[in-house]
C-alpha cells in the first residue's frame, strides 16, 4: 500500500461506513492513509528512542483519534502489531498511572471487536497483566500515601482484563489455577481474593477442542465448591458471576442440567423476598445478592435444549415470585424484581439474535439441537407476561414493563401484544383512571413496531392503529400535563411508522391484495377524520411546544393539504 493511492490488495479490518457518505468522501482514502503511515513510523521512532513523554503519548492519541475518525482503517498485521504493541506499554513496570490508562483505553479500544481477531491470529501472555493487577489493586504502598492512584483506575484495569482474556494462551486456564488454588480457604478471607481472580482472569471464549484445556479443569471443583457452601459469603456472587459468563459462552457445551433446580433455588434465595407478615431481611444479605446482569445472562443460557428444563423451573420462579409485582406491593426488593424482568427478555432477544441472524465469525457457534426453537419462545413469553402485565400498573412506574414487553413482542407477538391491546381499549373508555391510560399507552408505545410489522406471527395487529388512534384523542387533555404528552408521543410513534394516506382506492388498482390488505385499504379512509378531529381540539396547539413532535405536524399538515382543507 502506497501513499499516492495504489490500495490493490489492501484490505481493512471495519471502516466507518458513513465517511462514504460525506461530500469530501473522495479525498478520505488518501488523508487516512497518509495520516496512519505518520502515526506507524512517527510511534516506533518514539519507542525505539524510548521518549514515552511526549513522543509516545502524542502519537497514541493520535492513533486513537484515527480509530474515532477512520474506524480500523488498516490491515490486520497493522492491527495485530498495534495490540501488541500497546500490550507492552500498558505493562510497562513503575509506568506513572496516568499513562496507563491512556495507554489501556487505546488498546480496549482495539480489542472491542473481538470477531476481528481470533485466538490464532492473537495471543497475549496473562502473566504480566496479572503482575499489572496486583501491584495496583493490592498495593502495599497506596494506603500509606506514598503513592497515587486515580479512582478510575480501577475500572479501567478490569475493562482492560475482560478484553484480554479471550487471547490469553490455552495453557493459562492451567498456570492460573496453580497460582490461586493453594488460596482455596472457605475459612480465610484470603478465599476473597483467589475467586475475584478467577472470575476475573479465567478464558471462557475457547473452540471445543480446547475446552480439556479450559473450563473443564477447574468447572466440576468450583460447581461442587458452590453447591456446597450455604451461608451466602462475600466470595459467592464473584462465583456465579463466572458461572454466567461460562454458561453464556458455552450454550451447549457444559451439562447444567443437574444443577438447574438449585440453581434456580439459590436465584429465588438471592432475591431477598419477605416471607411471612412480620418477617424481615437482614442486611447480611442484601450486601450478598447476586448481580442481576449475570443472573439473566445465566438463566438465558441455560434456557432451549432437549426437554427445555430450564424453562419448567422458571416458570416456578415467576409463578412463586409473581404476586410481588402487584401494584400494591412494595419494597426495597422490588427494583431487584423489575430489573429482572426488564433485563430477562432482553437477554433473550440477544441470544435469538446470535442464534439467527448474527454475522458467521470465528467464535463457536451454539449447536443446532441447543438453539431455541419457537415453542421455547412461546412458553418463555407465556412464563413471564402475567408479571409484566402485573408491573405495568407498579408505583415505582411503567417504565420496566414496558421494556420488557416491548422484547416479548418481538419474540411472540401473538402472545404479548392481544392482552396489552385489551388493557389498552379498557383504559381510553375509563376517564377515571389517567394512570392506568399512561400506563397502557406507555407499553403501546414500546410494543408499535411489531404491532404494524406484517411479517411476524400477528397480522390482523395492523388493523388495530386506527382505533388506537382515534381512541386515544380524548386523552389530549391540557388538565393532566402526563397523560396529554405520552398521548403526543403515543400519536408521533404511530404516525412515523405509518404514512395517513387514503389507500381506499388500491383494491381497484391492483388485484393481487389478499383480504387482510383490502381491509386495511379501506380502513385507511378514515384517517380523514382521525386528522379532522386532532385539528378540531383546541388543545392540539400544545403540539408546538413539544419538539420531537414537530413530524407528527408535518404529516398532518401534509395530509391536510392534499385533501385541500389547507392553502
Amino acid at each position: 500500500m502506497t501513499v499516492d493511492g495504489d490500495m490493490a490488495g489492501f484490505i481493512p479490518q471495519k471502516e466507518v461506513v458513513y465517511n462514504s457518505l460525506l461530500p469530501y468522501s473522495d479525498r478520505l482514502d488518501r488523508e487516512a492513509t497518509e495520516l496512519l503511515a505518520e502515526i506507524k513510523a512517527n510511534l516506533s521512532r518514539a519507542v525505539i528512542l524510548r521518549e514515552l513523554w511526549p513522543g509516545v503519548a502524542f502519537w497514541s492519541r493520535k492513533l486513537f483519534s484515527f480509530l474515532k475518525l477512520y474506524g480500523r482503517r488498516f490491515s490486520k498485521d497493522d492491527h495485530i502489531l498495534f495490540i501488541k504493541l500497546l500490550y507492552e506499554l500498558v505493562t510497562l513496570p513503575n509506568l506513572e498511572p496516568n499513562m496507563m490508562q491512556s495507554y489501556a483505553r487505546l488498546l480496549i479500544h482495539l480489542l472491542k471487536k473481538k470477531e476481528l481477531l481470533s485466538r490464532d491470529d492473537l495471543q497475549l501472555p496473562w502473566q504480566p497483566l496479572y503482575d499489572l493487577y496486583e501491584r495496583i489493586i493490592y498495593s502495599k504502598t497506596e494506603h500509606l500515601g506514598l503513592i497515587w492512584f486515580p479512582n478510575s483506575v480501577d475500572h479501567i484495569l478490569k475493562a482492560l482484563i475482560k478484553s484480554c482474556r479471550l487471547y490469553f494462551p490455552a495453557q493459562s486456564t492451567k498456570e492460573m489455577l496453580d497460582e490461586w488454588r493453594p488460596l482455596l480457604c472457605v475459612f480465610d478471607v484470603v478465599m476473597q481474593k483467589a475467586i475475584s481472580n478467577m472470575e476475573l482472569f479465567l478464558p471462557t471464549i475457547m473452540p471445543p477442542e480446547e475446552h480439556s484445556q479450559g473450563f473443564q479443569l477447574w468447572f466440576d471443583e468450583l460447581m461442587n465448591l458452590w453447591m456446597s457452601v450455604q451461608n451466602q459469603p462475600s466470595w459467592e456472587g464473584h462465583l456465579v458471576n463466572l458461572f454466567a459468563r461460562l454458561a453464556n459462552d458455552n450454550i451447549g457445551y457444559v451439562d447444567w442440567t443437574p444443577y438447574i433446580p438449585t440453581i434456580f433455588t439459590r436465584i429465588l434465595r438471592s432475591l431477598n423476598l419477605p416471607v411471612g407478615v412480620s418477617q424481615m431481611v437482614a442486611p447480611r444479605y442484601l450486601t450478598n445478592s447476586y448481580d442481576v446482569g449475570h443472573l439473566v445472562l445465566w438463566i438465558t443460557a441455560l434456557l432451549g435444549g432437549p426437554g427445555n428444563p430450564a424453562q419448567k423451573e422458571l416458570t416456578c420462579l415467576f409463578n412463586s415470585i409473581a404476586s410481588f409485582y402487584h401494584p400494591s406491593n412494595h419494597g426495597r426488593w422490588q427494583s431487584r424484581l423489575m430489573r429482572l424482568l426488564q433485563r430477562l427478555p432482553a437477554s433473550v432477544v440477544r441470544r435469538v439474535h446470535r442464534e439467527r441472524h448474527a454475522a458467521p465469525s470465528w467464535i463457536t457457534v451454539v449447536p443446532e439441537c441447543q438453539r431455541m426453537t419457537d415453542a421455547d419462545l412461546q412458553e418463555f413469553t407465556r412464563s413471564l407476561i402475567g408479571a409484566a402485565l402485573l408491573a405495568m400498573f407498579s408505583k415505582t412506574g411503567s417504565t420496566d414493563a414496558a421494556y420488557a414487553l416491548q422484547n416479548l413482542a418481538l419474540l411472540t407477538p401473538e402472545l404479548a401484544i392481544p392482552p396489552v391491546l385489551e388493557k389498552t381499549y379498557a383504559a381510553m373508555e375509563t376517564l377515571t383512571e389517567p394512570h392506568t391510560l399512561t400506563a397502557t399507552l406507555s407499553c403501546m408505545i414500546g410494543m408499535a413496531r411489531s404491532l404494524i410489522s406484517p411479517n411476524n406471527n400477528y397480522p390482523e395487529g395492523r388493523a388495530h392503529v386506527l382505533p388506537l388512534l382515534m381512541g386515544s384523542l380524548p386523552g389530549v387533555d391540557p388538565n393532566d400535563f402526563s397523560k396529554c404528552m405520552i398521548t403526543f408521543q403515543f400519536i408521533a410513534t404511530f404516525t412515523t411508522l405509518v404514512p395517513l394516506v387514503d389507500c381506499s382506492s388500491a383494491p381497484c388498482r391492483h388485484s393481487d391484495l389478499t383480504e387482510m390488505e383490502k381491509d386495511l385499504c379501506f380502513a385507511s379512509a378514515e384517517f380523514e377524520d382521525f386528522v379532522l378531529q386532532f385539528l378540531d381540539r383546541p388543545q392540539a396547539s400544545l403540539i408546538l411546544l413539544v419538539t420531537p413532535l414537530l413530524f407528527l405536524l408535518h404529516q398532518v399538515k401534509t395530509c391536510a393539504v392534499k385533501k385541500g382543507w389547507l392553502e
